[in-house]
């Protein structure tokens, strides 16, 4: 397999996907399930963040936007899933699965961008 971006193109927007449905279900979970005002503004926070993120991905492939602007988003978006795990580990495992698997998505989305950029 030839790693270009016509051939690996379609996991970015699977990636995305994941993240989206990861955040979203952990912030309806948490909402849901009355973990605590911090847990739900740490959820709320992340999905919001990430989905700054995403929103400027895509408007800097058009051009509207630097290539650089969506990495502090991206950034704040892990650093609020780190504190999220920090403070759940071991107690909330629904909570810390979504959030793990939200991170592993945005991880491998930044490895797959590295693999493309060789």
């Amino acid at each position: 397999m030839v790693l270009s971006a016509k051939v690996l193109w379609p996991l970015f927007p699977l990636l995305l996907l994941i993240v989206v449905v990861c955040l979203t279900w952990a912030l309806v979970y948490a909402v849901r399930r009355s973990r605590g005002a911090t847990a739900i503004w740490l959820q709320g926070a992340a999905l919001g963040c990430y989905l700054l993120a995403a929103g400027a991905a895509m408007a800097s492939e058009r051009g509207a936007m630097s290539a650089h602007i969506h990495r502090p988003f991206s950034l704040l978006t892990q650093l609020t899933i780190a504190v999220a795990l920090f403070r759940i580990w071991g107690r909330e495992r629904p909570l810390m699965v979504l959030n793990i698997g939200a991170w592993a998505a945005i991880l491998a989305d930044t490895a797959l961008h590295y693999l493309l950029a060789r």
